[in-house]
């Protein structure tokens, strides 16, 4: 299970995954579609992909002796920088994983990527890394309002899903039928939004994934669904998931409802 959460308002972005390889690629484009949406310099944005991949990368090598953990992601844009938290709750840093680059962060590269890195860790108390990463002279949108195009909420959907559902070995059609659901859902969403924050959960299914949409206000979920319908066609979320369900859910009492519920679609390669 992958689960991000992000701050409307700011374009801030929580990911919490396995501690896998196959969660490297979903780190890596959380990066770059945030930096895009906040306008960053590109080739700086290459670099702070880099740098979280060496941190992600070593968590998933090195923190769990057991093979299985979490990995918790914290992206952060401020006026000209990416503030970037990595955590796990793995077997901590030694004094001698930190100078040795075969076990630790390879602090060197990442020192030299970042304009700065602090290291909090200990024995069998996890380890967290936080970088701030320049992004360019030019002042970050903060807001997810960069450009005409910028739509941060839509981009990460769609492009953390591309990776997921490639890595089912989801024929190319059905893919693209995946991604255009998933477009439209995110593209909808803050409208129907109970709060400030969206949560995205996916989960790999056998054929395919599934994705949970929240929180969304009392009856959000279907009228998101109604959102996307097109002359003649119908409703294109209900066209293209192989399921649509609704899911109450609880969260604290709020100027904009109290009750709120989650979007599921579950889209396969049928």
């Amino acid at each position: 299970m992958i689960d991000i959460e992000i701050d409307i308002r700011k374009s801030e972005l929580d990911l919490c995954l396995p501690a896998e390889p196959d969660s490297l690629p979903i780190i890596r484009q959380a990066v770059r579609s945030l930096g895009e949406a906040a306008g960053a310099d590109l080739s700086l944005l290459e670099d702070a992909e880099l740098a979280v991949t060496e941190v992600c990368a070593n968590v998933v090598a090195h923190a769990y002796e057991s093979g299985k953990g979490s990995l918790e992601v914290t992206l952060r844009p401020s006026p000209t920088e990416l503030v970037v938290i990595v955590r796990d709750s793995g077997r901590g840093m030694t004094g001698e994983d930190q100078g040795d680059g075969r076990h630790g962060y390879g602090l060197a590269l990442i020192e030299a990527l970042a304009r700065q890195v602090d290291i909090r860790s200990g024995e069998d108390r996890g380890t967290e890394v936080e970088m701030r990463l320049g992004m360019g002279d030019e002042v970050l949108s903060l807001n997810g309002s960069a450009g005409p195009e910028a739509a941060p909420v839509e981009r990460m959907a769609r492009r953390l899903v591309a990776v997921i559902a490639a890595q089912t070995d989801m024929p190319s059609d059905r893919l693209t039928e995946s991604l255009l659901a998933v477009e439209i859902a995110a593209r909808h969403a803050p409208r129907y939004l109970a709060g400030d924050r969206i949560q995205l959960s996916l989960e790999r299914l056998p054929n395919g994934f599934e994705l949970c949409l929240g929180p969304l206000v009392d009856h959000g979920a279907r009228a998101l669904v109604r959102e996307s319908e097109l002359p003649v066609i119908g409703a294109v979320i209900e066209r293209l998931a192989d399921h649509i369900g609704v899911e109450p859910i609880e969260i604290e009492p709020g100027p904009r409802s109290s009750a709120a519920e989650r979007l599921r679609l579950r889209i396969g390669s049928r």
